[in-house]
């Protein structure tokens, strides 16, 4: 559709780099024998995600919007880029857990029991549907939070 275009550029460049994101993850050891800060330092994305949405709210603005857009229009852009990239982060989930990391469940699992987790909620949260929920959830929760906060930035100010 091309009233969403930019949208959908933005989402797939997102999914990309998180992709290397999760590659750099691995390469730091937060796979493996770091696994205890994987997911104090995976929130980390949050800061090139925001560059990401404002770069992608941006361009709607000038190259959809003609440099002219409210706060509900850049709102509504920035919504549609996170329903696109929830959508297409089981791919990356996917992506990191056969290809990148194919022991990170067991090793997040083992992790898990030795920190006192009980099994049958070890196994719950740690599972591939479990991450791609998770990943779904937070990219649409964080891309909406996002959105409104560089819809501020991005509106055009009426003049007085």
């Amino acid at each position: 559709m091309k009233k969403f275009e930019i949208e959908f550029k933005w989402a797939l460049y997102f999914t990309a780099f998180n992709m290397l994101w999760l590659s750099l993850e691995k390469y730091l050891g937060w796979h493996d024998e770091l696994i205890q800060f994987h997911t104090f330092y995976s929130l980390l994305i949050i800061f090139p995600q925001v560059v990401f949405f404002y770069l992608a709210i941006r361009e709607k603005k000038y190259q959809y919007y003609k440099g002219k857009v409210s706060w509900q229009q850049a709102f509504l852009s920035g919504g549609i880029l996170s329903i696109l990239i929830a959508s297409l982060s089981p791919a990356t989930i996917y992506y990191m857990n056969t290809f990148l990391s194919p022991d990170f469940i067991d090793v997040a699992i083992d992790r898990y029991l030795i920190s006192g987790g009980k099994e049958t909620s070890a196994k719950n949260f740690h599972s591939l549907e479990a991450y791609i929920k998770n990943a779904i959830l937070f990219n649409v929760s964080m891309g909406i939070v996002i959105s409104g906060i560089v819809a501020l930035f991005l509106q055009t100010k009426k003049a007085e």
